[in-house]
């Protein structure tokens, strides 16, 4: 049995007025059934955002650089400051059209952490005539297994159901998606509460905060997500969350250090995955990576790749 995979290729293209290396799909190529592909998804978050919006040479220079690097989506932080006055929404509506228009970027994601502020996001997206202004994903994040008794998983998956709620009504429909850290908070529901992401997320990040790409560290959750998702007779779509800080993989990227590409480490955890073997792995479908954040990645890799 095989399955058919996009291709990626970086070729030169002129973006916004620069001539960059772009990734672009090329016409599907048959693999073997289980084996991984070119990642689809390659995304960033923004932090510090508010230091960027409507500073448009600012805004040129971050969306240049994450194009330059081969990102195709962007998360966006800081958003309970900008969408307090219409002004800030107005800039946020111009520059999500300039990322997906003018640069490309395909995937622009809202990061949130409580129910209203998805309550906000759906307002927001009303608010706009023009899809091209809107967000494509709704991200929840809220680290219920570091919040005690001020936020447990039960609180949590009260949030995540009103965000796939409000996602559901969008039109057309915003991608569900949430970052992951431990199966805690309460304990010994490991299986529940993977259960619960399963069934109500299109996509999961799930944090890789090592040194280097360790499979090893994401066995168990993924283990976790894949029996789960077996049970739900679904695929999971699983992005590797890797951290560019300076106690994680800051060394590993940065042009002074080991010098590998965001690109490198994402193959080097694919390789690790496609020989490991664990319950649920069918169900398991890596889809790309995320790194954390803008500001940190930059740092270790500042060039912008041009031709």
């Amino acid at each position: 049995m095989k399955c058919f995979l996009s291709g990626i290729r970086v070729v030169p293209a002129v973006v916004a007025g620069f001539l960059l290396s772009v990734w672009v799909e090329v016409p599907a190529v048959a693999q073997p059934a289980g084996a991984v592909g070119a990642p689809t998804y390659r995304g960033i978050y923004l932090d510090e955002f508010t230091t960027i919006l409507g500073n448009s040479p600012r805004e040129d220079s971050v969306l240049q650089w994450c194009v330059g690097n081969g990102f195709n989506a962007i998360s966006l932080y800081d958003l309970h400051k900008v969408m307090v006055r219409k002004t800030g929404q107005d800039s946020l509506a111009r520059f999500i059209r300039k990322a997906r228009v003018d640069y490309g970027i395909s995937q622009v994601a809202a990061v949130r952490g409580i129910s209203r502020d998805f309550v906000q996001m759906v307002q927001y997206d009303s608010s706009r005539t023009e899809p091209m202004e809107r967000f494509t994903a709704y991200n929840l994040e809220n680290e219920w297994w570091n919040n005690g008794s001020e936020c447990n998983f039960d609180c949590y998956a009260r949030i995540l159901e009103l965000m796939q709620q409000k996602a559901r009504r969008g039109s057309p429909p915003r991608i569900r998606e949430a970052y992951i850290g431990w199966f805690i908070n309460p304990a010994r529901q490991e299986a529940k509460q993977a259960g619960t992401l399963v069934r109500m997320l299109d996509r999961i990040l799930v944090h890789a905060y090592r040194k280097v790409p360790e499979f090893e560290y994401l066995r168990e959750r993924f283990t976790y997500l894949g029996k789960e998702a077996q049970k739900q007779n679904r695929t999971l779509d699983v992005i590797v969350l890797f951290s560019a800080e300076p106690e994680f993989m800051a060394d590993y990227y940065q042009v002074k250090g080991k010098n590998r590409t965001f690109e490198e480490a994402y193959r080097d955890m694919v390789s690790q995955f496609e020989k490991a073997d664990f319950e649920g792995k069918r169900n398991i479908r890596l889809i790309g990576y995320q790194l954390f954040a803008y500001s940190f990645a930059r740092t270790a890799r500042p060039r912008i790749v041009a031709r």
